[in-house]
């Protein structure tokens, strides 16, 4: 086996083997019995999944580690204790699709047989999840909820209920406190360094922290209005045309399937199975023609909010480790230290961010908190020696 393709059976071993332990974790703290037999039975999948890669990697196509990833499991189980299994369950549905994506993915660029025969396994059962039981890209508790309604297993929650927090809310807040926390530090940065004047960069600080906080404010709530403007006109042209030309919107998806490197048979049941309910129907086309997933589109009211509001805190981080130096040190300390102490306190809080912000881009949580720190070190640095040519 090629050493990509070595790599990426590697990496689709660790996050099968995550993606149990996410599962496992979360039916433990889930609140009723119907959802943890949910939850377990995704588990056994993709435990299985994860046997299926472990098998090949053991057969010579590479090394594992004996270290089963357990991190992910542990503070998604703390969220769902915190603030509802909602929000951590959007989470999963938000690594899941990130696996999938990998699989697809891997279809044309994997060229190992083994690999492709291990593919051919588990994509179909990984498309099921997408598709069979909800919309492609819905969050994983919908489609618990419409599991449970099609197996008579009970009334299916309002959606209120399962939708306690959006993957796009979660995001938004990831990223809010990063370019709050980026831009607070730089302005400190800068006018530190070109006043030594404790209060004159106090001022700066706040100043753009709120700043920011109501920018990313405006910014969120015209973004998500736009986006869901625009997909409710695709929307309403895709119903008509599935209405108008049903044969003709349907072989258009099987082709898509197809060229994802599904087999005739393969794409032609899933576009059976999603076919036969209009509203998943409607939805699937214009994800997968269009682009637009209705995942994407959230309350832009809501969105903003939250935006402002986590690019706030962000903001606040710098500010008060800038205070907590001014504490430390007195007026005895150069002005220097003090913007020491804040960029230490903000430098953990980078790492930490990185760290949450690697589960919606795939990579490891060690190298994202490591590149967001060095980010918020060169923004820091730039700003800081500008402010000192002024200074000059």
């Amino acid at each position: 086996m090629s050493a990509p393709d070595a790599r990426s059976v590697r990496s689709n071993w660790e996050s099968e083997v995550r993606l149990a332990a996410v599962y496992e974790a979360l039916a433990d703290v889930a609140p009723d019995a119907r959802l943890k037999h949910r939850l377990r039975s995704l588990a056994e999948t993709e435990t299985r999944h994860a046997e299926a890669w472990a098998a090949l990697l053991d057969s010579g196509g590479g090394s594992r580690t004996t270290r089963r990833p357990q991190l992910t499991a542990r503070l998604l189980a703390a969220l769902a204790r915190v603030a509802g299994i909602g929000p951590a369950l959007a989470l999963a549905g938000a690594a899941e699709g990130q696996v999938l994506r990998s699989y697809l993915n891997q279809v044309s660029t994997v060229t190992d047989e083994r690999a492709q025969g291990v593919l051919r396994k588990v994509l179909p059962e990984e498309l099921d999840h997408q598709t069979a039981d909800g919309v492609a890209g819905e969050s994983i508790e919908a489609k618990l909820a419409a599991q449970d309604a099609a197996n008579g297993d009970g009334a299916v929650p309002a959606p209120e209920e399962w939708h306690g927090g959006g993957v796009e809310s979660i995001r938004n807040v990831i990223y809010g406190v990063n370019d709050g926390l980026t831009a607070t530090l730089g302005v400190l940065a800068g006018v530190g360094g070109a006043s030594v004047n404790p209060r004159v960069v106090l001022i700066g600080g706040l100043s753009a922290m709120v700043a920011s906080g109501v920018s990313m404010a405006g910014g969120a709530y015209l973004a998500s209005k736009s986006q869901r403007e625009v997909f409710e006109g695709q929307l309403a042209r895709e119903a008509a045309e599935i209405e108008a030309m049903p044969d003709l919107e349907r072989a258009e998806l099987v082709q898509i399937y197809r060229s994802k490197g599904l087999t005739p048979a393969e794409a032609e049941t899933i576009v059976g199975r999603i076919t036969s309910d209009k509203k998943v129907w409607l939805e699937t086309q214009a994800r997968e023609e269009l682009g637009l997933d209705v995942a994407q589109f959230e309350n832009p009211v809501r969105e903003g909010l939250v935006a402002g509001v986590s690019t706030l805190i962000g903001g606040a981080i710098p500010v008060a480790g800038y205070l907590l130096g001014r504490l430390l040190l007195g007026s005895v300390a150069n002005g220097f230290a003090t913007l020491a102490i804040a960029f230490v306190v903000s430098a953990v809080f980078l790492f930490a961010i990185g760290l949450a912000r690697s589960f919606f881009t795939g990579k490891g949580g060690a190298r994202s908190g490591l590149e967001m720190l060095a980010v918020g070190s060169v923004v820091a640095a730039l700003t800081y020696g500008v402010g000192l040519l002024f200074r000059a």
